[in-house]
């Protein structure tokens, strides 16, 4: 019996809810399906920074803002056990990858590495295994140039990210990770690196796993993620922000409110194929 045909067999036996709304209707339904598709960039993956960003963060390339559905499937992919979710997750985070494997010049002779933020122990306890390395592993895998690499791994006990602000997320992660072993990045040296999360939020947990590798020679060329989140301004800030993307050039991500509740404005300076601009970005 074939994979495919033994889980068409479960999904008659035992139905399938939609990852993201809970309702019958497969594994991510019809209606989220087309949601997903609303959160991710006009255009398609593209590079993003926190505002504002902490040293250390390299360029990260994401594909979808962390909203809506693709909170949702990302969440249930990651602390509800639906491991099932991965094929729509990869739908993302390959692109995102591709780009940024693409976008390294001159092109690498070695291809690149591609290594995933670590779990840390409590969060593996709780789920069970580690779904992002897992998710990373098969991205790796659909890209060419890419090899996956797990060599990070955390020490101590850091209090759980979801849970703190910008500055105590920074503080929280500050040494928290290392490489596994005296000899894990031997192979890493030479040839440029990509890390890999799941989410940009702060940058806190990509600059620390920056600051992990780079401690060991290796080049952190960039990041990827799936999502980045955005940030909500006060309201009335919006023609602070406008005149802000339009004329920063440091390579910023924000988000404005508009003052109707209209929408949101996601400022992303700097796309290397164009120049600063504002798009409005409708769920």
């Amino acid at each position: 019996m074939t994979p495919t045909l033994a889980s068409a067999l479960v999904d008659l036996a035992l139905p399938v809810v939609c990852g993201a709304c809970g309702r019958p209707g497969g594994r991510v339904c019809p209606a989220c399906r087309s949601a997903l598709w609303g959160w991710c960039y006009p255009g398609g993956p593209r590079v993003v920074l926190p505002d504002p960003c902490p040293p250390g963060l390299p360029a990260v390339v994401a594909t979808a803002v962390n909203d809506g559905v693709v909170r949702r499937v990302l969440h249930a992919y990651k602390d509800e056990g639906r491991r099932d979710l991965r094929g729509t997750l990869l739908e993302l985070l390959v692109p995102a990858l591709d780009l940024a494997v693409g976008a390294l010049r001159p092109p690498p002779r070695r291809g690149v590495a591609v290594v995933p933020v670590p779990t840390s122990p409590a969060a593996r306890r709780r789920r069970g295994d580690r779904p992002l390395e897992q998710l990373v592993a098969a991205a790796s895998g659909e890209v060419a140039g890419a090899s996956y690499r797990s060599v990070l791994t955390t020490r101590g006990r850091p209090a759980d990210q979801a849970l703190l602000g910008r500055e105590a997320r920074a503080v929280n992660l500050r040494g928290a990770m290392r490489v596994t072993s005296r000899g894990a990045c031997e192979h890493l040296r030479g040839r440029p690196v990509l890390l890999v999360d799941d989410l940009l939020t702060t940058g806190a947990t990509l600059v620390e796993a920056a600051r992990a590798l780079r401690s060991e020679g290796v080049e952190v060329a960039g990041a990827v993620v799936v999502a980045a989140t955005r940030r909500n301004p006060p309201r009335g800030a919006l023609g602070n922000h406008r005149r802000r993307a339009l004329t920063s050039g440091n390579g910023s991500m924000t988000s404005v409110v508009l003052p109707d509740g209209r929408g949101w404005f996601d400022t992303v300076l700097r796309r290397p194929d164009g120049p600063e601009y504002v798009e409005q970005v409708t769920p």
